[in-house]
């Protein structure tokens, strides 16, 4: 019986990029992240400051730059206080800076520098991932490499929730505001609109999930039989040039790790 198929086609050759290649890449990328951190200058991780341009050049280079920036707006916060909180509670011998009480140390700000880039670095690589990939692909192709179709289903649900979750919490939050709450100030006042909304945002995420189950059962979802797919998910053909570039990178990196040791 003939189906007719559906595809994502992209322009772009770096987001087009099968799922399996993009988190080969991922771990190679974290990989080489953690190798750089342990090679210091005077006791500092100087080259994951370079190496995190990466980052942005791929996002650059993969039409989603906006979207990135978007999204890595969260984690340079998170690093940012990071750095900040080593830096200062850190503490050593050798006082770097000082102004009144404030004290940099010399051993916080390395913690600092390894930390806050070591995050970026990762967590930056996966929001690329993130954002060249739609969910189905990464479901598609999880069942492609033979993972169960149910484990697939939990795991694409579980990023599905959060997005979905942060809709219905601005829904609520808006809804609040309409009617007269204040929702917008200080921490304190943020807080009293905060807690008052997870009641409705909690009922309304079970009711969801009911509607998802009876959803599923009326597909057959749960039926011992051979699934069929609607969408299907095909590779652009530059996987195996992806996956040499970042193999050869990685091989660089771990040469240069151990001559920097030896030497």
């Amino acid at each position: 019986m003939w189906r007719e198929k559906l595809s994502i086609k992209k322009d772009n050759a770096i987001a087009a990029l099968y799922p399996s290649a993009k988190f080969l890449i991922v771990c190679l990328y974290s990989f080489c992240s953690l190798i750089i951190g342990t090679i210091k200058i005077e006791g500092y991780p100087f080259f994951l400051i370079p190496w995190f341009l990466i980052v942005p050049i791929l996002c650059a280079a993969s039409g989603v730059w906006k979207n990135f920036i978007k999204a890595f707006n969260k984690v340079l916060f998170i690093a940012v206080i990071i750095f900040v909180v080593q830096s200062l509670f850190v503490p050593s011998e050798t006082i770097i800076w000082q102004i009144g009480f404030i004290k940099v140390y010399e051993a916080g700000l390395q913690s600092a520098i390894v930390l806050s880039f070591s995050i970026m670095n990762i967590a930056g690589m996966f929001i690329w991932m993130f954002q060249t990939t739609e969910n189905k692909e990464i479901s598609r192709a999880l069942e492609d490499s033979g993972m169960n179709y149910k484990v697939a289903y939990v795991f694409i649900s579980t990023l599905q929730m959060i997005e979905v979750l942060g809709k219905s919490s601005k829904t609520i939050m808006n809804a609040q505001q309409a009617r007269g709450v204040e929702t917008e100030g200080n921490i304190f006042i943020r807080s009293k609109a905060f807690f008052p909304s997870m009641v409705p945002l909690i009922l309304g995420a079970i009711t969801n999930t009911e509607e998802r189950v009876l959803t599923l059962e009326s597909k057959g979802f749960d039926v011992k039989c051979k699934k069929t797919h609607l969408f299907e998910i095909e590779k652009s053909g530059k996987e195996k040039l992806a996956a040499v570039i970042a193999i050869l990178i990685t091989t660089l990196v771990i040469i240069g790790r151990v001559l920097a040791w030896v030497l």
